[in-house]
């Protein structure tokens, strides 16, 4: 479950380009813990069991096996895994080498083995240490990989945080740096082509904006750099292995989505949708745009966000407010984009006022922004969200008694870390699926974002929602599913347990049969908005 979930890794084999070798995991999780989950249906409720590695729980064991198709053989490839993890592995244009990522289990120092696998010989040709975590790649931002091992090359890419911001370097197979590609103060999302014949690379990035991603063109020795997005917004490309066409699907606060195929020469193709329909139903109906903004909070950090206005907005009146995050490392809440969340949407039409920021810990503002958050989680973000809402409360046109604070999962986490930790400022929060402490959470997520319990058992502590359930005031909801694999309900039932304790009283809604989604089926999604809804209404309004 672990390697799924937080390394991406749905399959566990990589082919060799001559189709001569496969490289694979293999995993033992005997070792492991079991998480039982059941949703009590049936007379003797059926039990699903889960190995689950909890914060400072044994890891699963994996090895890297090479099978010789050819000579109709197989090896395991010798790489010390010292309690951490391989959570990559790539094959080079040499035939018979593979190049094999290492990370200990605190994610703080990544080793590049490289791999002859005809012989078993390796050795580490590059090696990263850093004070808070590496990423190995970006959920986030759909990016699976952080190594580039192109054909016909004997050389690589990776996008490193090594001076602070994530940018291109370019090494050799024997690890020697050849030059850093990339620089400035923005961020490489990731290389989406590689022309090695012209010795170019196509990459996005942030450069305009880190509420946009545009695509751009460099040589590799770092010349020549070329925009080839146009249009403010927020670009989804998929560019020709060669560079010389790509697939552009962008919108932005204006404009709805739009898809179109262009040549990196500047000339457009075909426009393949511009969603004329989508433009004329917002002017014949109902329909409250995004609004960008930001603000400087109180220690002098500039913040971005977005806010929905109540439809037939007056600046005479003083709205509610609910801000809406979800503010996890390494995501990001707040784009240029055209806004298309219905619910936001039904809550702008109802007279709420929605918003959303972009927290200390998210990504795209380079590393210092987001491992801020390094062994303390809940600190920043929270004190991020306590500001956005003194920010709007000072708005003519805000109510800033009636403040609301909801999220999931991450966000859910931190409605009710913020909640609890800063009594007085939200009336209500909507807490769904929360991890309530992290030593509940996986190891492979938590350890990085917090380090070993061993060495930091007083930030896991102080990271807790449960250590402030004494300090509730207002309302908070509290919904979970039984059948959460992800983020157990255990986490919320300690939380109900701590309110419990405390003498402190509270709503609590449980699906029996949904996942780390909560709903199930349609019929209750819908009772679910409804709740979140008639929660609001009767609490806030």
């Amino acid at each position: 479950w672990a390697y799924e979930e937080e390394f991406g890794m749905v399959q566990a084999w990589s082919w060799s380009p001559d189709s001569r070798y496969i490289a694979y995991w293999q995993s033992d999780e005997r070792e492991v813990p079991i998480y039982i989950l059941t949703d009590f249906s049936g007379t003797h409720p059926e039990y699903m069991e889960v190995p689950y590695p909890k914060v400072g729980d044994p890891n699963p064991k994996v090895k890297i096996g090479v099978i010789d198709i050819r000579e109709k053989s197989g090896m395991w490839l010798n790489i010390p895994l010292d309690d951490g993890y391989i959570p990559r592995l790539y094959w080079t244009s040499t035939p018979d080498k593979l190049a094999v990522v290492h990370m200990n289990r605190a994610q703080d120092d990544l080793k590049l083995y490289m791999c002859q696998v005809s012989t078993g010989d390796k050795e580490i040709i590059l090696e990263e240490k850093s004070d808070n975590w590496i990423n190995a790649y970006d959920f986030f931002g759909n990016r699976m990989h952080h190594f580039y091992f192109p054909e016909n090359m004997d050389s690589f890419f990776w996008i490193s945080e090594t001076d602070g911001w994530a940018h291109i370097y370019h090494y050799d197979y024997y690890g020697k740096l050849i030059n850093q590609v990339t620089k400035g103060e923005w961020e490489v999302i990731g290389i989406d082509a590689i022309d090695p014949v012209n010795k170019k690379l196509y990459y996005v990035s942030t450069e305009e904006s880190p509420l946009e991603r545009h695509l751009y063109s460099i040589a590799f020795n770092g010349k020549n750099k070329k925009k080839h997005t146009s249009e403010p917004g927020r670009h989804n490309l998929s560019v020709s292995p060669n560079g010389l066409y790509y697939l552009d699907v962008y919108s932005n606060v204006n404009t709805p989505p739009q898809v179109e195929m262009r040549g990196t020469d500047g000339k457009i193709i075909t426009k393949i949708a511009d969603n004329k329909s989508v433009a004329e139903f917002t002017e014949n109906h109902v329909y409250a745009p995004r609004e960008l903004f930001s603000f400087t909070a109180s220690d002098g950090r500039k913040l971005d966000g977005y806010m929905i206005k109540p439809l037939d907005f007056d600046e005479n009146k003083a709205y509610p407010m609910v801000l809406s995050i979800y503010g996890g490392p390494g995501s990001q809440g707040v784009y240029n984009v055209f806004e298309s969340n219905s619910f936001h949407q039904f809550l702008a039409q109802e007279g709420y006022l929605v918003v959303n920021v972009n927290n200390r810990g998210n990504g795209g503002y380079g590393a210092a922004f987001e491992k801020i958050v390094h062994k303390q989680l809940g600190t920043w973000e929270s004190f991020d969200f306590v500001e956005t809402a003194k920010y709007f409360a000072a708005k003519p046109w805000v109510d800033g008694e009636k403040i609301a604070i909801q999220g999931h999962s991450y966000g859910g986490y931190m409605s009710a870390y913020t909640m609890l930790a800063h009594p007085g400022v939200f009336e209500v929060a909507i807490v769904a699926a929360p991890v309530t402490d992290q030593r509940l959470y996986d190891c492979i997520l938590t350890e990085s974002y917090m380090g070993l319990l061993e060495e930091n058992e007083e930030g896991y502590e102080k990271s807790s929602v449960l250590t402030y359930a004494k300090n509730l005031e207002g309302h908070m909801l509290l919904v979970h599913s039984l059948m959460d694999e992800n983020v157990h309900p255990q986490n919320t039932f300690q939380l109900v347990r701590a309110l419990t304790d405390a003498g402190k009283d509270f709503d609590f809604k449980i699906y029996p049969p949904g996942n780390h989604g909560i709903a199930y089926d349609l019929t209750s999604y819908l009772l679910l908005q409804q709740q979140y809804f008639n929660y609001l209404e009767e609490h806030l309004k």
